[in-house]
């Protein structure tokens, strides 16, 4: 990741979002994760969306990270700072997302622990890994 720092803070660039942002500890690791997703899983920029509102129960929302595969969501992903741990609170807030979404899965990550879940017939099963998005 390409890193400037500007009057003491330091600013990540961004590669879906296009611009530097601001490395707060949660930044950090979205940053990691969307690098995981380009280079791990070869999910090409297009299909990721970062930093979104999302409208629920007239109230918005604003999600971490978002993967479309053919125009349809395929994957949330809620990011935690590494020193929070991924409690029920935040798969929660990934499934409140996820309401409005309705993406094949959801991921839960501090930087430290990926937590995979299947969303099918409106339950969530923890899973090893992703399938599907080739």
């Amino acid at each position: 990741m390409l890193i400037k720092e500007q009057y003491g803070i330091k600013y990540g660039f961004d590669p879906v979002r296009r611009c530097y942002v601001k490395l707060t500890p949660e930044e950090v690791v979205r940053q990691a994760y969307l690098e995981h997703l380009i280079q791990n899983l070869n999910i090409p920029l297009i299909a990721i969306s970062v930093e979104k509102k999302i409208l629920y129960n007239r109230r918005t929302r604003r999600y971490d990270i978002v993967v479309y595969k053919k125009g349809v969501c395929w994957l949330v992903v809620e990011c935690k700072a590494e020193t929070v741990e991924l409690t029920e609170d935040v798969l929660q807030q990934a499934a409140l997302y996820n309401s409005v979404l309705n993406a094949e899965y959801i991921v839960l990550f501090n930087g430290i622990t990926e937590i995979i879940l299947h969303h099918h017939n409106g339950k969530y099963k923890r899973v090893e890994k992703m399938e599907g998005f080739g």
